[in-house]
């Protein structure tokens, strides 16, 4: 179930991706050609902006497509490669569990307070907030998820999870060939 909320976010931020280069492209022809822009549209952008960076998130982690610096990591043994992804997971856990208590406070301001931002069309806050909230909040659980079973293999000294873990990337690039 996770991972269909985890596709459901990334589609989402496509949506916005979408949405950013229809108002950015939108914006700059009205302004070349009619001498007028979009009402709001910096306000708009950045709350695309939001939502395109933040929800995907998840997805990423669970497709363990991070970018990677493994050049010292390779050269541990599997069993300390184990424990430094286990290790690792831990401090990511540790490092941005805050940012989604910070994430859901804010929203929860937003929407319980009904901010708005100042300008003409007066858009509330709370639904970037929402997405950013929502964003983080899947993060999170997906790191929680993943540094469980970095552990369990950890302990276990299950190497073949190693090669899942760590080979992902080039599965990938393998099967685009």
């Amino acid at each position: 179930m996770l991972k269909k909320i985890e596709q459901g976010a990334l589609l989402l931020a496509g949506l916005c991706i979408v949405a950013l280069g229809l108002m950015i492209t939108l914006t700059v022809v009205t302004r070349n050609l009619f001498g007028w822009g979009v009402t709001d549209d910096v306000v708009i952008v950045r709350e695309l902006m939001v939502g395109a960076i933040f929800l995907p998130l998840a997805y990423v982690s669970a497709e363990y497509s991070h970018i990677t610096i493994d050049f010292l990591f390779k050269r541990l043994g599997k069993h300390s490669q184990l424990w430094m992804l286990a290790m690792g997971s831990l401090i990511s856990f540790i490092i941005l569990l805050p940012l989604a208590l910070a994430a859901w406070q804010s929203f929860f301001h937003a929407a319980s307070s009904g901010a708005y931002f100042f300008g003409e069309l007066e858009l509330p806050e709370w639904p970037g907030r929402l997405a950013f909230f929502a964003g983080a909040a899947l993060f999170i659980i997906r790191l929680l998820v993943i540094l469980i079973a970095d552990f369990k293999a950890a302990w276990s000294g299950n190497t073949e999870y190693l090669l899942k873990r760590t080979e992902a990337d080039h599965n990938t690039s393998a099967e685009g060939n």
